[in-house]
């Protein structure tokens, strides 16, 4: 509830000065303002390595959103049609997924005395990544994207996706789909132009998500006797070795499970174009004292003043937040946040529109940590005994709400009405990352017991095959 109040209050303070603000800023200026946000997830181990597979949809957008194979269904799990469950609309557990590119928006804001609406061309493409969802309508390009059906294959640094909106019409105050997806209403709550496609379709604003191959931003390796966690770069391909690019503000956030949380605000860093330097060292655990449930409106302020003071407006940071309150803040885990250098965004998704505009993005890279207790879980799937699945069969016909959500991967399923297996329990309380986990941690310190959980639950990633 605090969140819910806090998020209103940051949306609801700002509109009043944005009404007055924006149209002196368009006044003094003939070009069209484009904002973007967005956020590039990843999951690394100690080493700073980054885990494949990590296609995993559990913010998933409306069904009107288009998508380049909706129809790509994984092997059943069990023999059952339950178990078919498609993610980020590309394979689960891809291999070759490392990287996930969570629901950028753009906005639009025309000059005040521009005649509306306006027509223009938007292209963005996606360098060592797939562009797989979109709304109102582009034209997308990827490798293996023929007569609009995709196949599926290989990802790897040099795949270009890509997605065109041509013709755009900005300022058409129309209306769109109809929808109470939190996902997709927290960033209509922006004040900004509404767009049309030339397919007819309207929103607030462009929509667009991902999936890569491609190493995160920063590298966080853990020092597991210290307890600290050393941060470099992986800017070699954005910078020249005498440039720099300011990170100004990095946060290492925790979350419990019983919604308790603690950060660290962590000082600026200079990233640099060497893959070797220490940018900085923060230390890893948090004491019991630092964990508080106010802590949570604590960072989101501090993170909305830093995405307003690197371009947003006050209600587009707010709606950046709002959308991302439960992966963000609610979901229990260990992660780093921090804003994306504009160097690396810009070369990794470039972004082009045919007509003068001044554009600020503004993009927030996450990295998910492998925490002690992830250890602690995965050594329990680990050691058996490994459960044999029977006990969902089992689950009273009172509770299918339950089995579906099991057989979709979900962890929010409730009481089943059954006894929950120890190693299931402990493969659930892994997360959001879970199926990413177990396969990794099968490659690291392979048993008979992980072996067979995973041939149990059929986490095998996805087994693609490279063409002539």
């Amino acid at each position: 509830m605090r969140n819910s109040i806090l998020i209103a209050a940051l949306a609801g303070v700002v509109v009043a000065a944005l009404t007055i603000g924006r149209a002196e800023t368009k006044e003094a200026s003939d070009r069209l303002v484009v904002h973007e946000w967005g956020t590039f997830t990843c999951i690394q181990d100690e080493q700073g390595h980054e885990l494949t597979g990590v296609n995993i949809d559990d913010e998933p957008v409306p069904e009107f959103v288009h998508n380049l194979q909706p129809y790509l269904l994984n092997a059943p799990l069990i023999s059952s049609d339950y178990w078919q469950y498609r993610q980020k609309a590309s394979p689960r557990q891809h291999p070759l997924v490392t990287m996930r590119l969570e629901t950028p928006v753009i906005y639009f804001h025309p000059p005040a005395r521009a005649k509306l609406p306006m027509t223009l061309d938007v292209d963005v493409a996606f360098r060592g990544g797939w562009l797989t969802e979109f709304y109102p309508l582009a034209r997308p390009d990827a490798p293996g994207l023929k007569q609009g059906i995709f196949e599926f294959g290989e990802l790897t640094p040099q795949t270009v996706g890509r997605l065109s909106w041509k013709d755009l019409q900005v300022g058409t105050q129309a209306v769109g789909p109809q929808t109470d997806e939190h996902v997709w209403t927290a960033p209509r709550q922006v004040i900004s132009a509404d767009v049309t496609a030339a397919s007819g379709e309207s929103e607030r604003y462009l929509f667009y998500r991902g999936v890569g191959n491609l190493r995160a931003p920063l590298r966080v390796a853990t020092d597991i006797g210290s307890e600290e966690l050393a941060i470099r770069g992986n800017f070699q391909d954005v910078l020249a070795p005498d440039q720099r690019a300011t990170i100004p503000r990095l946060w290492l956030v925790h979350i419990r499970d019983d919604g308790k949380t603690a950060f660290r605000e962590i000082d600026a860093i200079e990233a640099t174009a060497s893959p070797d330097d220490v940018l900085a060292v923060v230390r890893a655990n948090f004491e019991e004292a630092e964990y508080d449930a106010d802590n949570l409106d604590a960072v989101q302020t501090q993170m909305h003043t830093e995405l307003v003071e690197a371009g947003l407006y006050p209600d587009e940071a707010a709606a950046m937040l709002a959308t991302w309150r439960r992966a963000y803040f609610q979901s229990p885990g260990l992660r780093l946040f921090f804003p994306v250098p504009r160097a690396w965004t810009d070369l990794y998704l470039p972004l082009e529109l045919s007509v003068a505009a001044e554009i600020e993005r503004v993009m927030m890279g996450r990295i998910e940590l492998i925490t002690p207790r992830q250890r602690e879980l995965l050594a329990r799937i680990a050691a058996g005994p490994a459960s044999d699945g029977k006990w969902i069969d089992a689950i009273p016909h009172s509770h299918s709400a339950a089995v579906e959500r099991i057989r979709a991967g979900r962890a929010d399923f409730g009481d089943p009405g059954v006894a929950v297996p120890d190693d299931y329990a402990a493969y659930v309380e892994l997360g959001r990352f879970r199926n990413a986990l177990v396969v990794a941690e099968e490659r690291r310190r392979p048993t008979e017991a992980i072996s067979k959980f995973i041939d149990t639950y059929a986490l095998h990633p996805y087994r693609w095959e490279a063409k002539e």
